[in-house]
């Protein structure tokens, strides 16, 4: 769901986010097109860090991909 939502901000806005919260808000591009927010929520991560939830970790690169590490249980999703 979180890799969905960040591919569609960067669809509408050209760019990745810069946090996966601002995906809970509505964008304007540069073109003052309104979208968003692009997910309702941010979902608790599995169980498995501390304190009991685990957490999100996004990075994204210069050549537009990114990842989405949930720290709880070590699962990442690279999306090109």
């Amino acid at each position: 769901m979180l890799a969905s939502a960040v591919t569609m901000y960067k669809a509408h806005m050209g760019t990745l986010p810069p946090t996966l919260l601002v995906l809970l808000r509505v964008a304007v591009n540069g073109r003052n097109e309104r979208a968003g927010p692009f997910t309702d929520s941010v979902p608790h991560p599995p169980l498995g860090g501390t304190p009991p939830w685990g957490s999100y970790t996004f990075t994204s690169s210069s050549t537009g991909t990114f990842s989405i590490t949930a720290v709880g249980d070590g699962t990442t999703f690279v999306v090109p």
